[in-house]
């Protein structure tokens, strides 16, 4: 330990034992934060207050032990600023919101997959119509004029077509949750 108003000067004992623990001192860490990014927050942290506490380091003890008291109390600062920053969840919250998320991402697959075997039953003119509205850039006006129709023609068949789409949609769906 340094004497009272001695001040360290020289750094690499300092970055020597860094160097050394830094990855027990990571692992340590990310006991406690399991996000790596969170983790390496900490860390940075940590390292930080260790250079400032240095000089109350006693080498005639183990770094590690002494560097973990410092990376478990940067951890709870850590904890207690994101848990005002932002909402954390609990556990239970975070592993229904998980199960939510799959049940919503088969439902839509089930969907998708309507809909794809519905839009193969449509007949040529209406997908081709579907498709140059909705796979090109082009507008309602300028489909309309090449096709030789009013634009509010053309909103109607599509919307004819739309409709069929959705029912037959709901149709397939239902029948695969039987």
């Amino acid at each position: 330990m340094l004497e009272s108003g001695e001040t360290r000067s020289d750094p690499s004992p300092f970055v020597e034992l860094i160097v050394k623990s830094e990855r027990q001192l990571m692992r340590y860490i990310r006991t406690l934060v399991p996000k790596l990014d969170d983790a390496e927050e900490v860390w940075q942290a940590t390292a930080i207050v260790l250079w400032e506490k240095f000089d109350e380091y006693d080498p005639e003890r183990e770094f590690i032990p002494w560097a973990q008291r410092f990376a478990y109390f940067e951890t709870l600062r850590f904890r207690r600023r994101i848990a005002r920053d932002r909402m954390v969840f609990s556990e239970n919250v975070m592993q229904t919101l998980a199960e939510t998320h799959q049940a919503s991402r088969e439902k839509l697959d089930a969907r998708c997959h309507a809909l794809q075997k519905c839009l193969d039953q449509l007949i040529p003119r209406d997908l081709a119509l579907l498709r140059s509205r909705y796979e090109s850039d082009t507008t309602i006006n300028d489909l309309a004029q090449t096709l030789n129709t009013t634009s509010k023609t053309l909103y109607r068949r599509l919307d004819r077509i739309r409709d069929r789409l959705a029912q037959c949609v709901r149709r397939r769906v239902a029948l695969s949750d039987e």
